[in-house]
């Protein structure tokens, strides 16, 4: 920056040409740094406390526009979380974490709104926008940066350069399941250039804005995270729709479909299922999964373009892995839609939420051992949660293609079906709702006799075993904190039959 300032005093075409040495002051205003925490605590020191935008890639490092990527420092084992690059001002306290200085920097600022009031950095504020636009894309050249050098005509030079404009956009979302083009809400856009990164959290409509920047484009790209999940492009590297260029006066609009970028695509609709049950549970009278985590906890959901069974395996964190995983398709090839993948979502978080109160990995595996004994107290739980949930944000309006309501209530099985299902059942919809499959096709004995009826979602949450404690624990607790005209025959029936 010294030099470029020296060279313009010295170009009679430059609005600098002639000033003084004296007049500017270059110091360092910021630096470029790096950080490697060691857990999920000490990145929500940085992120919260200390309010930084983070970034698992260097600021400098771009990868193609537009598309699903992923960044992991090769130097850093897979399992722990990767270095972490933004800029701090000069004055930054650095904790006592893993860090490194990358580069020093002298940066011009707008005004900073403090406490509500206007707060000016003398430092910073040397130049007026034009003055400060020729100074800086001189640096950019003697730096070989000059992608960044931004031309500005004569029209430019007037009052557009020297006004601010505030990036915009719209985020979208195709679902395939009922043909819609929706907004989707809680989506982290992060909008950069050069060493200035702000972000900024899309409306319920999908729309966002970043405070001013005052060049001629910006690029704009999505994190698909959030302050309680985030989302992983396979086990380990962070999800991102890559940055794309932004021009001055133009809106970021994208309309993520599976055609166009089929990862983002399923990033979208693992996100939608996460958001509505992590911050809509209350609306279920349910619990908020990892109510229980401690200080910067997250759910590392992940995410693969592929065949598999999605699971929950809390032992995962141990090694920095997603706890929960989440494919594309089935074991058996089917495709997941829209919907499918929302309520898989759903499903497994219901299990991270069970977990949370106490269930263990040890109680899994010993019910999971041969019959009688499969997991049927969580895979139960997580269907009725699972059920209740996709049919309230997919309710039926009488003229989607699919059949509704979502069918995954494994209501339309025999007795015999469900013997197979390793341990997924309907009791918690059959404890819930007033229909008795035994009246379904006049096939009485085939099905199950439901008569149970009446319980609510958050009582049956209530009443799961904490610590050590099954199938017939919860049966006992469910009939010992609720006072139920079914809770007596008609419970242990359902609880017998099922087992």
């Amino acid at each position: 920056m010294r030099e470029a300032y020296l060279r313009l005093r010295q170009d009679d075409k430059s609005i600098l040409y002639g000033a003084r040495e004296e007049e500017l002051q270059i110091e360092v205003t910021d630096y470029y740094v790096r950080f490697l925490p060691k857990d999920d605590f000490e990145m929500a020191i940085l992120s919260e406390q200390d309010s930084l935008v983070l970034s698992d890639f260097p600021l400098d490092y771009e990868i193609e526009e537009g598309v699903a990527g992923a960044y992991h420092d090769p130097t850093v084992a897979k399992d722990r979380i990767t270095w972490q690059y933004t800029v701090v001002p000069r004055d930054y306290m650095f904790r006592d974490m893993e860090y490194e200085i990358l580069a020093v920097l002298f940066l011009q600022e707008d005004e900073e709104e403090v406490g509500g009031k206007t707060a000016v950095n003398r430092l910073k504020r040397q130049l007026v926008g034009i003055q400060w636009r020729e100074l800086e894309n001189e640096a950019f050249r003697i730096t070989a940066n000059e992608e960044y050098v931004e031309e500005w005509n004569k029209e430019d030079k007037g009052e557009a350069a020297r006004k601010s404009w505030y990036p915009s956009g719209r985020i979208m979302y195709e679902d395939n399941t009922t043909g819609e083009i929706l907004p989707i809400a809680g989506v982290k856009v992060m909008v950069k250039r050069w060493f200035k990164v702000k972000e900024a959290i899309t409306n319920s409509q999908g729309y966002f804005y970043v405070s001013k920047f005052k060049s001629k484009k910006v690029k704009c790209g999505i994190k698909w995270e959030s302050g309680d999940w985030d989302i992983r492009s396979g086990s380990y590297g962070q999800a991102w729709y890559s940055y794309e260029t932004l021009k001055r006066g133009d809106q970021w609009r994208k309309t993520i479909m599976k055609s166009g970028t089929p990862l983002n695509w399923l990033y979208a609709s693992v996100h939608r299922g996460a958001r509505e049950y992590m911050y809509g549970h209350y609306r279920y009278g349910i619990r908020k999964p990892n109510a229980n985590g401690g200080p910067g906890a997250k759910i590392r959901i992940g995410v693969r373009d592929k065949s598999g069974r999605a699971h929950y395996f809390s032992f995962n964190s141990l090694v920095g892995s997603a706890e929960v995983l989440i494919y594309s398709r089935e074991k058996s090839g089917k495709v997941l839609d829209s919907r499918d993948l929302f309520a898989t979502a759903v499903h497994e978080l219901a299990h991270v939420s069970h977990w949370d109160l106490g269930y263990t990995n040890a109680e899994f595996a010993a019910s999971a051992v041969g019959k009688p004994n499969d997991p049927r107290l969580p895979e139960s739980w997580a269907v009725g949660v699972e059920y209740t949930v996709t049919n309230a944000y997919y309710p039926d309006r009488g003229y989607w293609k699919y059949d509704f309501p979502y069918e995954f209530n494994l209501q339309n099985l025999t007795l015999e079906d469900i013997e197979d299902q390793k341990g997924y059942t309907p009791i918690v919809i059959d404890m819930i709702d007033d229909y008795n499959q035994s009246e379904r096709d006049k096939k009485g004995e085939e099905y199950p006799n439901d008569r149970a009826s009446g319980y609510t979602l958050g009582q049956l949450e209530d009443a799961l075993p904490r610590g050590f404690g099954g199938w017939w624990k919860w049966k006992s607790r469910i009939q010992d904190k609720f006072d139920n005209p079914t809770e007596g025959e008609e419970l242990d029936y359902l609880f017998s039959e099922y087992h």
